[in-house]
């Protein structure tokens, strides 16, 4: 409010005037020794000044040229606005840089066979104004990974040898539980009573494994699995074979896939009926649709009763599943010739070609004209003799397209009438080899004597390999009994330091470069970017190296050394569940810091300035040494500066209460911390950027008094002018406010039940607003308003009602 010699009319009398009554009229004279007075002397309210305050963008053009204001928050919800939603506009009218919550973290781009998707980032790039600058957030974190794709890449070679129909993976008592235990198997659900081993319980008197739920429900909320450390193939067979009974004669086990961190990529479903006798079940599965699936599960919930499960078998089938009528060069077209004959109007070409096969063998080579009928192209194989009536036949064979979407199908058929027809079965091939299977009898013809894969449907060229043809090999009882005892070992082949290492890094080149020409054939160039997110412990050491994690585990056990040998595998020990997948780089690849620095300044643009960015710097001395430290040491291991900035995370708590001579103590103690954090970055030379600034007033202050909110304010308005006093103007990068507003929805995940934002729960300007544009300022903004100026709160709604002032 502007103060001057003038007469200054009390709150009441000017509230009075403003209201306009006739019958308030107030006579103005000008005392003696006093300037004239004008409506423009009139002070107005706090909400009222708060709403003739200009956008956060204008006040950082205007005071603080030198440095840019951000925002990082969601760009889900962002992308999702329309151009009238707050979220939206609140956020284009008020920041000039953007930086993305989750958009451009590894594990959300990068799916388990290491494949970049770039849909959500360039419905950002879409999204965002022409002139908003991004800042890309991260390369590196330990969290957030894409743990199954690293995991493969390091992951022994596992070898499944047997002598049954099953190579079964599981072994010792994730098989027969005669060890007392469940060996891996783990059990849950709402309806879950008790899961576990019990003596004599097995149908031979050996230990089994007996699940009982609590009665009636969904197979779903009782269930026991078992998750492997790395996901299973696509396009093969899976059988699972167990012996079961239970105390209901209608009892239920229900067999399902997925994947054990997301709880997504499901699939199976096979419901088996089981009595109170012991029986042997089993089921055949092909995953066609996922690549990332690591848990199997016996899901026990449906039928109310104990179910007691023993000799559990699970892993592919074995090859030998017909006896193969095809030989040689019609197999594997090792060849110069093959019986297999190609025709149709749209055929274009088709033979064996060297290093078409599956192993860089030979391989038979189609293509046709483009799209059009399946049968428009067509490969045959006649047989000398009729196939028989009612026998059960597979085929099997590898294929793989040009396309993404090509299609083959099966069909038989008699070769001198093309009568007979039948089968017509669909495969979707794509551009990895793909293994594709059927199993049919011919039921209404005695004369088919041809096999046909039309090739017609989607244009492109096909390869095939290792065709397969015969009738199913017959199972007669002592066979399934055997099989059930059938020896199977499972062992593993380690990959050196050095082969992991390499593998990491090729993971990592592919992922920084990967992004970079994205960005760069989008036309953007980045203000900056995270490097390495958060690589300091809250105890001071540097995240995977020496045994030193600082994150808990899924059980909230700490992460620790991973654990490797040839009988078990590789075991991370390193959390797994959805949001939160670990993957330390520096316990594989110690100077990947280095590594990831010295890449994105190859692929990014010069002037993308690159920073490491971590928390809690503000309130651990300790912590904050060790991080510039950890700067120190990228740059010698490089030769020379790489590292351009760092970034703080500021997410300050401050207790308030409606004492405002309380709250500006403890104001005052949590300055000392800033400006001297802010010292300590600025004294290496480096750009000293706030990455993420949010001031908490817990989530016990369900509604915040005047006082809170305005000691919130002021804690903004002391970390923009502590930042610009302690470091030099020309290492100041500048301020990213984290999140936009108070609105729930914003909060689900991050600090819920909170008011930690600028803007109140319905995108209005709060007390905050004014404490972060005065600190760009310098000064109190609020004191240039007054008289007339109170319209602006009722003709622009934009201030929060929870200002009452």
């Amino acid at each position: 409010m502007k103060i001057n010699n003038k007469i200054i009319l009390p709150a009441l009398a000017a509230s009075m005037l403003l209201a306009g009554c006739d019958d308030m009229k107030m006579e103005w004279g000008t005392p003696e020794g006093h300037n004239p007075v004008t409506s423009a002397d009139i002070p107005i309210a706090v909400k009222e000044v708060i709403a003739n305050y200009g956008a956060i963008k204008d006040y950082s053009a205007q005071y603080a040229s030198n440095m840019i204001t951000g925002l990082g928050f969601g760009w889900d919800a962002y992308i999702a606005a329309d151009a009238t939603d707050p979220y939206r506009t609140v956020a284009d009218e008020n920041f000039q840089m953007f930086t993305p919550g989750n958009a451009m973290k590894m594990g959300v781009m990068v799916n388990s066979s290491g494949v970049i998707n770039y849909d959500g980032l360039d419905q950002m790039l879409a999204t965002m104004p022409q002139d908003m600058k991004l800042y890309g957030h991260n390369f590196i974190w330990h969290t957030q990974q894409p743990q199954t794709y690293l995991l493969s890449l390091i992951a022994p070679k596992k070898e499944v040898k047997t002598d049954g129909d099953i190579a079964n993976e599981l072994s010792g008592d994730a098989t027969d539980f005669n060890g007392g235990t469940t060996g891996g198997w783990g059990s849950w659900g709402s309806g879950k009573e008790s899961a576990g081993v019990q003596q004599n319980a097995g149908p031979d008197g050996s230990p089994a494994l007996v699940l009982t739920n609590k009665g009636d429900g969904e197979s779903y909320q009782a269930q026991c699995a078992y998750t492997f450390n790395t996901p299973l193939k696509q396009n093969v067979t899976y059988v699972i074979k167990f012996k079961a009974k239970s105390t209901s004669a209608a009892g239920q086990l229900q067999f399902q896939y997925q994947n054990g961190t997301t709880y997504g990529s499901q699939g199976g479903y096979n419901d088996f009926t089981v009595g109170t006798e012991w029986q042997e079940l089993s089921y055949e599965f092909t995953i066609t649709k996922y690549d990332d699936v690591n848990r199997i599960i016996l899901n026990f919930g449906k039928v109310g009763g104990t179910y007691y499960i023993d000799d559990i078998q699970f892993g592919l089938k074995v090859a030998d599943k017909m006896d193969n009528m095809l030989g040689g060069t019609d197999t594997d077209f090792e060849g110069e010739s093959t019986s297999w004959g190609a025709w149709g109007s749209n055929k274009a070409e088709a033979g064996i070609q060297a290093g078409a096969g599956q192993n860089g063998s030979r391989g038979y080579v189609l293509t046709n004209k483009g799209d059009g009928n399946f049968w428009d192209a067509q490969m045959g194989y006649d047989f000398s003799s009729p196939l028989e009536k009612g026998t059960p036949y597979i085929l099997q064979f590898y294929a793989k397209s040009s396309t993404t979407a090509g299609q083959l199908q099966v069909q038989y058929q008699n070769n001198k009438t093309y009568g007979s027809q039948g089968l017509y079965a669909t495969f979707d091939v794509g551009t990895d080899w793909t293994l594709c299977e059927k199993e049919f009898t011919i039921d209404n013809y005695s004369d088919v004597n041809r096999l046909i894969i039309n090739f017609g449907k989607v244009g492109g060229t096909y390869y095939i390999d290792n065709i397969k043809f015969g009738p199913k090999k017959a199972s007669s009882a002592t066979r399934a009994r055997r099989a059930a005892t059938r020896a199977s070992s499972v062992t593993y082949v380690l990959k050196s330091p050095e082969e992991k290492r390499e593998l990491l890094l090729g993971a990592m080149d592919n992922w920084i470069k990967g992004v970079a020409d994205h960005l760069k054939e989008k036309g953007v160039t980045p203000y900056g970017y995270d490097v390495i997110n958060e690589p300091i412990t809250d105890d001071g050491y540097v995240r995977g190296i020496d045994n030193h994690y600082g994150s808990k585990n899924n059980d909230g056990t700490p992460d620790s050394e991973p654990t490797e040998t040839t009988t078990e595998g590789l075991t991370l020990n390193w959390a797994s569940d959805a949001g939160n997948q670990h993957f330390y780089w520096g316990y594989y690849v110690p100077d990947y810091a280095v590594q990831a620095f010295r890449k994105a300044r190859l692929y990014l643009p010069a002037e993308t300035k690159l920073f490491v960015n971590d928390y809690g710097l503000e309130s651990s001395t300790k912590k904050a040494a060790a991080l510039v430290d950890f700067v120190k040491n990228i740059d010698e291991a490089n030769g020379s500066a790489i590292v351009d900035g760092i970034g703080t995370q500021m997410h300050l708590s401050i207790s308030t209460s409606d004492d405002a001579e309380k709250n500006a103590e403890n104001i005052a103690k949590l300055k000392a911390k800033v400006d001297a954090m802010f010292k300590t970055l600025a004294a290496t030379g480096k750009l000293v950027r706030v990455t993420e600034l949010d001031v908490q007033l817990g989530s016990s202050v369900s509604a915040p008094s005047s006082a809170q909110y305005k000691a919130q304010a002021d804690v903004y308005r002391m970390v923009v002018e502590s930042f610009r006093a302690n470091v030099p103007e020309a290492q100041q990068s500048g301020i990213t406010i984290w999140s936009i507003s108070d609105n729930e929805s914003e909060h689900e995940y991050w600090l819920k039940g909170d008011h930690p934002n600028l803007w109140d729960a319905e995108y209005k300007r709060k007390w905050a607003y004014k404490g972060f544009c005065d600190g760009l300022a310098g000064e109190d903004i609020g004191l240039k308003f007054g008289g007339d100026d109170y319209k602006a709160y009722y003709e622009k709604n934009n201030v929060s009602s929870d200002i009452k002032e």
